[in-house]
């Protein structure tokens, strides 16, 4: 009896596990159908709720000569005042904050507010200020901020808007650190400089219009199966990289859900269904601008503001002959904008040999769709309120030819 009962309890434990393993993926299954229908009927409540307010806002637009409200603007209106509106102002200045403390308790207090006053924002946005005040955020971290004397200025680096080029302009500004003291330095380079900075030296940021960096992260991040595996920022990973495969009835474990894929012609499908379920895990080089440094309360206070956008090139030039010194020669070194500048040329191609510049507007034509940047504008709409960015002409000509073919 007990010989035969140990195979019965063995077969057992197996089937459990199996009808567990089918449980939990068809339970993930249902999470990621339901986030994606409550998304879409979001999306569309809202644009059909602000329909008959474009009406009124073109015509008040057209008596100035303006009539260039269109259904971005209404995306971009409507989602920050149900999300980022929200955001309580800070009791305590964050601006110049070496201790970037004052930024998350101000950010923390948000959230306990929401929630015990049981305010109504939408999921992504409850997510949003969960992830970035988590310990492994990112967005906080002391490394978005540089700093030199030679010539002393601050700088803000902000995720997918030229962080690495920006890392190697400030080793080179900072290269004599590592020569007096390389205890100080990480493979003989050092962003911060060990030397005293002025009280006054000036900030710098150069921001990014949010579709085209959006669609620069999921190109640098999620595209390659290699860089998705070995990096991990493509999040959920339990979608797109899972760390322990989910086992199917033989007990044996799944592909990779996008390994077993032929993806080939389907990048609007691809990136749409990344859109869909970022929220549901926001990593750093896919939050909004506007949380890094704090920009969203203090923008307006840096001394310089450029934007890596078709004259990328000559706000390079700007910078340069604001803040001088050898800033010139290591920014041309870098970027080689001084021929761009010279030539006239106001197209900024990107890094050469990546794949993931951005080269408008033949790139995004092949991976946004009108219902992608109705999305994208959402989650993103604290960029453009607080950062005074502008929606890119060709989104909206998207959405346009979207609007004509239902009509």
């Amino acid at each position: 009896m007990a010989s035969s009962s140990a195979p019965e309890k063995a077969q057992s434990e197996t089937s459990s596990r199996r009808g567990t393993n089918k449980k939990y993926l068809a339970f993930l299954l249902l999470i990621l159908l339901l986030l994606t229908a409550l998304s879409l009927h979001q999306q569309t409540t809202m644009t059909r709720s602000l329909l008959p307010s474009l009406s009124d806002s073109v015509v008040q637009q057209s008596f100035s000569g303006q009539s260039t409200f269109g259904e971005a603007d209404l995306i971009i209106q409507r989602s920050f005042e149900q999300s980022y509106a929200h955001i309580l102002p800070c009791k305590k200045s964050s601006w110049k904050a070496m201790d970037s403390r004052i930024a998350i308790d101000c950010m923390q207090q948000t959230r306990d507010h929401i929630m015990s006053q049981n305010i109504t924002v939408p999921w992504w946005f409850q997510t949003l200020l969960r992830d970035i005040l988590a310990g492994g955020g990112g967005v906080y971290a002391p490394w978005h901020h540089f700093y030199t004397t030679k010539p002393p200025f601050h700088f803000c680096t902000v995720g997918k808007v030229a962080t690495t080029e920006w890392r190697k302009v400030f080793c080179k500004l900072n290269a004599q650190d590592c020569v007096d003291d390389s205890s100080s330095c990480r493979r003989g380079c050092t962003w911060k400089t060990t030397q005293k900075m002025p009280a006054k030296a000036p900030w710098a940021v150069f921001v990014r219009d949010p579709l085209e960096r959006l669609l620069s992260g999921f190109l640098d991040k999620c595209y390659n199966p290699r860089t998705r595996k070995n990096q991990g920022h493509c999040e959920p990973n339990v979608v797109f990289n899972p760390e322990k495969p989910l086992m199917n009835a033989k007990n044996k474990p799944y592909a990779n859900l996008l390994d077993s894929l032929d993806i080939e012609g389907q990048e609007k499908a691809m990136f749409g269904a990344y859109v869909d379920v970022l929220p549901l895990k926001w990593n750093v080089h896919f939050v909004p601008q506007a949380m890094f440094c704090d920009l969203h309360r203090n923008i307006d206070k840096y001394d310089f503001v450029g934007n890596m956008g078709k004259d990328f090139y000559f706000d390079l030039d700007r910078m340069a002959n604001q803040f001088g010194g050898q800033l010139p020669e290591i920014l041309n070194s870098t970027f080689g904008y001084k021929d761009h500048v010279m030539s006239g040329n106001h197209e900024n191609t990107g890094k050469q040999g990546s794949g993931h510049a951005m080269h408008t507007p033949a790139k995004v034509a092949r991976f946004y769709t009108a219902r992608t940047v109705r999305s994208a504008l959402e989650y993103l709409s604290i960029d453009y309120v607080m950062l005074g960015l502008q929606v890119p002409e060709w989104a909206r000509q998207m959405l346009k030819e979207e609007s004509s073919t239902i009509k």
